[in-house]
């Protein structure tokens, strides 16, 4: 297999010709990798970010690096699974990856697929999808936009902008986020006290 191939996205990039030359904003975080597994390349990935680790099995390739702006396009040779405490760890092969040494140049990096690889069932939606969506609380009261939705080592959080124009963050878990409305485009959180607080 050819090594992956594809254009800098920026001047500094200029020494690193295997960039992907894909768009940032087509990707979206699937996992991320913890470290080398074995001798032969292969990667121990979290794949909490797509919640549901089979995922990985339907997917041709996927990207590899830092920052979306900055990654590898491999094709996935390899999926299997370890059952760990922290839940189910994906042991995945990249073609472009062949020994330890290479698995370990890209340990604690993020890694991506695109929209298109992954694909929706009617009720998906990706998180990023609901920037620019009303954050409401349980009483109909708005409580700002959604402005980012970050991805975090602890958990994955909302940023909201308030009509103050200050932001706050919530927690990307069913405890603050009781329901996306996709007709509506809000999601309806529920603050503890201070949660909301500028």
């Amino acid at each position: 297999m050819s090594p992956p191939t594809g254009s800098p996205p920026d001047d500094s990039a200029a020494q690193r010709p295997d960039f992907a030359n894909v768009p940032p904003t087509d990707l979206v975080k699937v996992g991320f990798v913890f470290r080398a597994h074995g001798l032969d390349g292969e990667l121990k990935v979290d794949p909490s970010a797509t919640g549901d680790p089979a995922r990985f099995e339907a997917l041709p390739r996927v990207f590899v690096g830092p920052h979306p702006s900055r990654v590898t396009r491999h094709a996935i040779a390899s999926v299997r699974y370890q059952q760990t405490k922290r839940g189910t760890t994906v042991l995945l092969g990249l073609d472009g990856i062949a020994n330890r040494d290479d698995a370990e140049a890209v340990a604690k990096m993020d890694v991506f697929a695109t929209e298109e690889a992954l694909g929706l069932e009617d009720d998906e939606l990706f998180a990023h999808d609901l920037v620019g969506w009303t954050a409401v609380t349980e009483d109909g009261v708005v409580q700002g936009t959604v402005a980012n939705f970050m991805e975090m080592p602890a958990q994955d959080l909302f940023v909201v902008r308030t009509p103050e124009d200050a932001e706050v963050m919530i927690p990307a878990i069913d405890d603050f986020i009781i329901e996306i409305d996709e007709e509506a485009e809000r999601i309806v959180v529920r603050p503890i006290d201070g949660l909301m607080d500028a």
